[in-house]
This record gives C-alpha cells, structure tokens and sequence, in this order.
C-alpha cells in the first residue's frame, strides 16, 4: 500500500497555500500544493440603473415616476416633483426580502404610506402579539415577520387617498414590493395594503388598489417606476464586521475545501421552547433595530428576567438595551439572549466558518411548563415537530433575506445543502454551506408512556420522507427525555435531579439508572445524585442549565428514587424502533449522531453502523463519554467536542488525535451548541493574549468586532456572541500551533469525506484497505464524465488539487485532470 503525503496549511497575504509535507513513501503529484482564490460574493457595486429588482439592495437611489419628476421630501411626507437628479431625495433601499425595501431617507426617515391605507380597527400597524407578564402588568412584543401580515380585503384603502408620509419607525407601511415587468419596467406596490404607488401631473403621491396577481405582477392602476444612482444617503443602521480582505475559496469547484467547521449550532432557536423564553432573533427584515431588542418582560431594567438572572448569576438584572449599546447582553453566559444575529454569523464565516449544522431544536415539556409563550405554541400544543417544521420555513427565511441583501436569488453566502457534492461546490465557492439536522426529545412524534410506544415503523416511515423532503441530513435520536426509539444518557449533578422530573411527568418514569454491568466497560451515563446530596437551594450552570432551570421554575418537583451505586447506566437502550431508524438513515444516507443517547444505545447504535459498514456516524457535541469516540473514528466519522476553555478544548483535540483512524482523512472541529442549553467559552483569561487585528484565515484582517456602540474583545468577554469563534480560534492557534491549525482548517473536508462514504463513494485505496486501482478500472473512464461520476467509478481520490484528483494504482499514483467546469479530460498512471 502507498501513501500520498498529507498537507498542512499556511495563510498568505494574497493566496491560501497549504505545502505538502513528507511523510512515510510519498508519491509525486501532478500538482504538489493546494491553493485557494479569493472569491467576490454577494452585491458590491450598483450601476447607474439597476438591471433588475434585486440589483438595488445598498444601493443610493433616486425614485423617478412616471410623470418624469423625481420624488423629494416635503414638510409632510414626499413628492414627484423635481426635475433634476441633483434635486432628488436620495434613498437608500434596504431589502426586507427578495424584491422588497425599506426607503431609507438622510434625516433618517422612510417612505410609508399613511396609517388612513388600512382599515380602521382591522389591522395595527405593528402586530401584536399576547404580552408577557411581569409585575402583573401585561406587555407587548412585536412580531414583525414578513409572512405574518394580514392580508384581507378589509385592509385595503377604498380607491385612491391614502397619503405618502416620512415614517420614524419601519414597519409593514414602509415594507415596499418591486414588481418588475419586461423591458426594465417597475412598480412599486405595499403588500400590506394590496397597493401601488401612483403620482399624480401635479407630483401628489397616492396609493391606489392595485392587487398583485399569482405571478406577482401589478394590475392596471400602477405608476411606472424608475432609479437613478445618486448619493448623499446616510447608510442604514447595522452591525459591523470588522474583517478586511478577500474570501478564499477553492480553484474548482470540485477540489479539496478548507476552514472551520460547527457540527452543533441552533440557529433558529429563537422560536424553541413556544417563541418566548429567548429574546431578540437573527434578524429581521426591518433591521438590526427591530432584530436586537429584549423581552418585554426584561423591562426596565432585568428585574423580572428570572430565568436570565438565575441562568447567569446577574442578581439585580441586566441592563435590557440591546442595539445599540448592548451593555447588558449578548453575554458568553446569557442563555435568554440572542447570539446569532447573521452579520455576527457573517463575521465568522468571513474569518474561515466553511460549514455548519443547523439543528431544528425544541422540548414539548419545557414549552408547556414555561409560562409566556407565542400563540402559535399554544395552538400547536408545543408540538416539537411542527417546531421543527417552523424553525425550518425561519431557516429559509433567512437564506432569502441574506440573498436580498446581496443581490438576488443565489447570490449570499449563507446556502442550505442536502449532498456533499452541492456541499464541497458551495465552500470551493467561498460559500457558507448550511446542513440541516434535527435534535428533539420526541423524534417524529415518537414518545413513550409507562414503558409504551406511542408511534410504530409507519410513523417513523412518514416522519423521516417528511424531514427528508425539508433537506435535513444530520438526526440525533433523543435528547433530554427517553423516547420511544432511545433511553437518554441523563444529566448529572443538581441539573440531572430536575431533569429527571421532567422525564418523570414527561414518560410516566423516572431514569431507570443501574450500576452499569461489569461488560460495559468504561461506559456510564451520567451520575445522579443521591437524595441526600441534593442541595436544599439548587444551583445551575454550564451545560444544559436552561433546561433545569424552566424546569425548576415551574416548579417540577418529586422525589427521585435513591440509586445504587456508580457509575449509573441507563437500563433502556436502543429499542427495536431506534434500531429500524438507525438502518434507515443509513440506508438513505443521513447522518446518525448518537449523542444523548443512553450508554447502552450508543452501543448499540455503533453496532450497527460498523454491521452495516457505514462511515455516515458524527459526535457533534461530545455529549457521550469516551469509549464511543474511537469506534466513531473506527467507522470513518467525525467528532466535534463541544468549546471550553483553550486549554481544554485542546485536550479534547489532542484526545481526538490520538483516536483517530489512518485509514480516514483527520479533520477537526468544535459543536459550539450556540443558541441551545449550553454557555458559550468564557474570557481566555490567562492562556494567552489575542492582539488585534491579528492575520486571520486566508490572510484576513482580523480587527474587534464591533456593534452599535460596543467593542468585543475575546480575552475579556470570551464568545459573547458568534462573530468571536474567529477570535477564539485564534488564541487556539496561538497555542495549539501549525498542526492544530491544519488539523483545524481540514474539518469541513474530513465532514465532506465522510458524507461522501455514507452515499456509497468508496473510500480512499490510498488509506483504507480497499484494494488498490488496476488499469482495468480506467478503462471504464469516459472523456467528458463529471467528478461525481468518476468518484463513484473509482471511490475517493487521495488530493484534489485544483483540476487533479490523484489515486493510488498498483503499480504507482494515478492522475485524473477535469476542465475548470469539472468534465474528465486525461487521465494517466506513473509507475513507481
């Protein structure tokens, strides 16, 4: 068996070069190092007149009607009436979604239609939902979603009359549609009034019914609408990135991909646990302002946020303005607030974030028990599923609004992916690929009473097409309460005692925890304590401590049984249900990730996946123990422990290193668990200094996150919110050095391999014990087949550098060189 030497990685000004290094019997390449290119993404300049609808999004535009005056401030709202550009009200348009905008004026104003444009007693302006209480007074929180507003007959103005006006504040009456026709003709209607802008001779703005059709054109009615670039806006609030340089991507699109990866991240779990226990959301399409604001119920000044005070130790409370002082949060220990606001988002996948998971998240028990809730939840029940199905239609959301803000369809970094080949073109591209995973207590809908399923294999059956259908490709089985298809592993300590209860009134039982049996080996689940352990005043931090806490707060209580001795292991396993999904997944090639699931059913759950041979196994958070990391690594998958200290999580690391499988490209990562149950990494302290701007990934300019008025500094406030990863990892480099960094910077590709296996692309000959190539195998080769048909033909290529992919041959190293556009042109054999 020969070997292909492995690379490490060296950042550079202008190009990403990772250097081959010797090792063992290195056979020469076509090419010998890999290099990226940087990538221009999403919208960066504006022409005179847009192309089309979406090319306007940041743009300085004037509005010219069609009675060829452009529109102008007045002393009570706007006009058509100047005559020069010069003249003109300078606009800058802020996309709200695909096609729609915000009218941004300089004295900071926008343009709106009058409140008279909706029925009176039929529609508010800013819908309401029911309030939180706090102190017995009830309060108010906005809900702003585009997809939410009313649309019925009676909203609608009666013909023409309702006025034009500056608003102070955006809302749906500010949330402008461009409806464009052929030949670069447009109209610009308000969707909450099924409405079109028209201007009269004399430059009078009316808004007149104009109802836009199935296809989204305008009815008869509506003015004809043009934009002249202009200047003199003043740009839209937002928060800063505070990264320079370009983005690297790869070459081709089909060639080995580098940068960090997060295997564990709930990006829209501001709607988990009934859309009311977490403040603020990633965005929202009338901007940062409306996005990062508190819970009404954390006014005035954090004294009735009990959840928050008791998560975080801030006795007293918090200051609750977010945007844009952010003096009281996002804080790396608030687990109430919001972390993923998408330009932090952006933040991190500017400074190397390659990939992530994004885990549709919710707990049917901990909605129920939490007092204030979205009417929604209450309507559903707090069923996690359709949790799962509304988080999902958030995910997409917000893919289009990205798109919006970048120039129309496709055009953001944020793309959703279903395969690892639309994988590996999306990051190749400088690209942020998003896969989809679930992580629930009750997985389709499959709970356990008294020992009882409440679901069988039809259920699973329709369940899984369904989620499939959605895209998602990562599943975890259980999470805090045993199911009908897994026992949990538990929690331990004072958060484990509550967390029982909840399974209590959840299943019927509590933990069936017994000493673990003299052939488990190392494994355990997590240790419970004993009744006279348990604090009179409990108190809850670190990993899962919103749980207890909800918990806690609704006052779960009960007594536990005493159990025997430790180490504790679950009695309920892996059920005949959880074994028949587990085989399903793989059968379609869905990533299984056994975390949470009890000692017994990891074990189980591994069983089948190295009876199955499938390689498509992930620990995305290190919630398990140690013995079943290495049979993860055995079967070809991926382990990402959750972020920690650096000391700590370097451990973790060095631990994963020692485990890992040469038979298998190693690659690392971390499951930060942002926006879940679980703390972010805290102040670096002294480890070691991070000096900005310090040089990032790709050779980036890494400077201090900025927000509103808010400078972040890792080494004292940790991973306040998620645009500090890229700081974070640069302390790790710092100390970890060059062989953590390449270890580091190879995660999404290692995430990529594996996939590929668990599709049924054969390993790489070069590593694994899948015999060597012969010459037979190319003659099986056609000119002009694409990558993915020759990696099914032939498995995994050892390097993919730029056009080559190089094999191991019986005879020495095989070189296949693709066209830019991926097509095979020659392939060739060097004898050694």
């Amino acid at each position: 068996m020969r070997t292909v030497p492995r690379k490490s990685y060296l950042a550079l000004a202008a190009v990403l070069v990772v250097s081959t290094l010797a090792s063992g019997l290195g056979v020469a390449s076509a090419q010998s190092e890999w290099t990226g290119e940087p990538k221009e993404i999403g919208h960066r300049s504006h022409a005179r007149f847009p192309k089309d609808r979406y090319d306007l999004a940041g743009g300085c535009y004037a509005v010219l009607t069609d009675n060829g005056k452009y529109i102008v401030a007045t002393s009570d709202g706007y006009a058509a009436t100047a005559a020069d550009l010069d003249d003109a009200q300078p606009f800058y348009f802020q996309a709200t979604d695909l096609g729609r905008y915000l009218l941004f004026d300089p004295e900071t104003d926008f343009l709106a239609a009058s409140e008279g444009a909706l029925a009176e007693g039929t529609y508010a302006a800013t819908r309401s939902l029911p309030g939180q209480i706090a102190g017995g007074v009830a309060l108010e929180q906005s809900d702003v979603a585009a997809d939410e507003v009313a649309h019925s007959e009676a909203n609608r103005a009666s013909g023409r009359g309702a006025s034009v006006v500056a608003a102070a504040d955006p809302n749906e009456l500010a949330d402008w549609k461009i409806v464009e026709e052929p030949h670069r003709e447009f109209h610009l209607t308000l969707p909450a009034t099924s409405q079109a802008l028209v201007a009269d001779g004399a430059g009078a703005l009316e808004l007149v019914d104009n109802p836009d059709d199935a296809q989204g054109n305008t009815g008869a009615g509506g003015s004809l609408i043009d934009f002249e670039r202009t200047d003199g806006c003043t740009p839209f609030p937002e928060v800063e990135v505070n990264i320079d340089g370009p983005v690297m991507g790869g070459q081709t699109d089909f060639q080995e991909v580098r940068g960090f990866m997060d295997l564990h991240l709930h990006g829209m779990a501001f709607e988990f646990l009934g859309g009311r226990a977490r403040c603020a959301r990633p965005w929202s399409p009338y901007g940062v302002t409306k996005a990062l604001v508190d819970c009404p119920d954390h006014h005035p000044g954090g004294e009735a946020a009990v959840l928050e005070q008791v998560l975080s130790g801030s006795v007293g409370g918090h200051d609750p303005d977010g945007w844009p002082s952010f003096v009281g949060w996002p804080r790396a220990d608030y687990l109430t607030h919001e972390q993923l606001y998408y330009k932090w988002l952006e933040r991190a996948w500017r400074g190397g974030l390659r990939m992530y998971t994004n885990l549709l998240v919710d707990n049917a028990a901990l909605c129920k028990l939490y007092p204030f809730k979205s009417s929604r939840a209450v309507d559903t029940q707090c069923n996690e599923m359709d949790g799962v199905r509304l988080q999902h239609k958030r995910i997409l959301e917000l893919q289009r609004y990205i798109d919006a803000q970048s120039g129309g369809p496709g055009e953001g970094w944020f793309r959703i992916v279903t395969d690892p080949f639309q994988a590996r073109e999306v990051m190749n591209e400088g690209k942020l690929a998003v896969v989809l995973g679930i992580e629930v207590s009750s997985l389709f809908d499959c709970f356990i009473k008294l020992d009882i399923p409440q679901c069988d294999k039809s259920d699973i059956d329709a369940g899984f097409d369904e989620v499939w259908d959605m895209g998602v490709r990562q599943m975890e089985l259980v999470n805090k309460f045993d199911n009908a298809l897994s026992g949990v592993t538990g929690d331990g300590g004072p958060t484990g005692v509550v967390v029982n209860q909840g399974n209590k009134e959840e299943t019927g039982n509590y933990w069936k925890m017994e000493t673990c049996p003299a052939d488990a080996g190392d494994a355990h689940d997590k240790q419970q304590m004993s009744p006279s352990d348990i604090p009179g005043s409990q108190s809850f931090t670190g990993r899962d401590s919103l749980v207890a806490q909800i918990l806690s707060l609704a006052g779960t209580s009960g007594a536990a049984p005493a159990y025997p001795a430790p180490p504790h292991c679950n009695v309920l396993g892996l059920s005949p249900l959880g074994d028949y999904l587990i085989r399903k997944m793989a059968n379609r090639g869905m990533i299984f990730d056994p975390d949470h699931m009890s000692a017994s059913a990891r074990d189980a759950g591994m069983d089948i996946v190295e009876e199955l041979g499938y390689s498509g196994v992930v620990s995305s958070h290190s919630w398990a123990d140690d013995t079943i990391y290495p049979r993860v690594y055995a079967a070809g998958g991926v382990v990402t422990p959750s972020d920690s200290s650096l000391g700590g999580f370097l451990e973790d690391y060095y631990k994963s290193k020692s485990w890992a499988d040469d038979r298998y490209l190693f690659g690392f990562g971390y499951g930060s668990d942002v926006n879940g149950f679980s703390s972010s990494a805290g102040p670096i302290g002294d480890e070691t200094t991070v000096v900005y701007p310090f040089t990032g990934f790709g050779g980036t300019s890494v400077n201090h996150q900025v927000s509103g008025t808010m400078t972040y500094d890792v080494n004292t406030q940790g991973v306040a919110h998620y645009g500090l990863y890229t700081d974070w990892i640069q302390g790790l480099r710092q100390l970890g050095g060059d062989g953590f960094w390449n270890d580091m910077t190879l995660g999404p590709e290692a995430y990529l391999q594996m996939w590929e296996r668990a599709v049924g692309i054969p390993g790489d000959a070069c590593r694994s014990d899948i015999p060597d190539l012969t010459s037979d195998d190319l003659a099986g080769l056609d000119a002009g087949m694409n990558t993915q048909d020759v990696l099914a033909a032939l498995g995994q290529p050892h390097s993919r550098l730029g056009t080559d992919y190089t094999y191991c041959f019986e005879t020495g190293t095989g070189t296949l060189r693709f066209t830019p556009g991926g097509d095979l042109s020659e392939w060739s054999v060097t004898n050694s």
